[in-house]
């Protein structure tokens, strides 16, 4: 794929970014159509406590694909475990909800993206990712960020709270 962003155009030094952004605005749409709107909070609540769970797991190596697949596994799991007992609404119609639903979405996205890329060693990082991109996903600054934005954003969209 990087080899087709060049050939149209996209410089070789920024490919990788390109590759992610489009990455990440896929998973979010696809997010964004499988979840809809009243599952949001607890696809962000899941991805919370199965990071939790997969953080504790200290005999899993970070570096190895089992940690990803587990928590692909883990937030399905705690999904349909979580989602009657946090109910997320949101009132409103048309391209603002819609573009709250979108938001929300690639908060988790990048939420989950920041997590799996933590796990990948630095050179793999270096070879695939511009400075910028690795200071915006897995620096400790943005690991904090990427933590705290989703729940919050949650907070502030879900219209239930009293």
């Amino acid at each position: 794929m990087i080899e087709f962003l060049t050939n149209l155009g996209v410089t070789k030094q920024y490919a990788g970014d390109v590759w992610l952004l489009i990455i990440f605005l896929i998973i979010g749409i696809v997010l964004t159509v499988l979840v809809k709107k009243k599952n949001l909070g607890a696809l962000i609540l899941s991805v919370y406590i199965s990071f939790v769970v997969l953080s504790s797991a200290f005999f899993i190596p970070d570096n190895s694909g089992v940690r990803v697949v587990l928590l692909g596994i883990l937030i399905f799991l705690v999904f349909h475990g979580v989602k009657k007992a946090f109910p997320f609404s949101m009132k409103g119609s048309g391209v603002a909800s819609w573009f709250k639903v979108v938001f929300l979405s690639l908060m988790v996205v990048g939420m989950i993206g920041s997590i799996v890329l933590s796990w990948v060693s630095a050179k793999e990082l270096e070879e695939f990712f511009t400075p910028l991109s690795r200071k915006l996903l897995i620096s400790k600054e943005a690991l904090f960020v990427w933590a705290v934005l989703p729940f919050s954003a949650l907070v502030m969209l879900n219209n239930r709270r009293k």
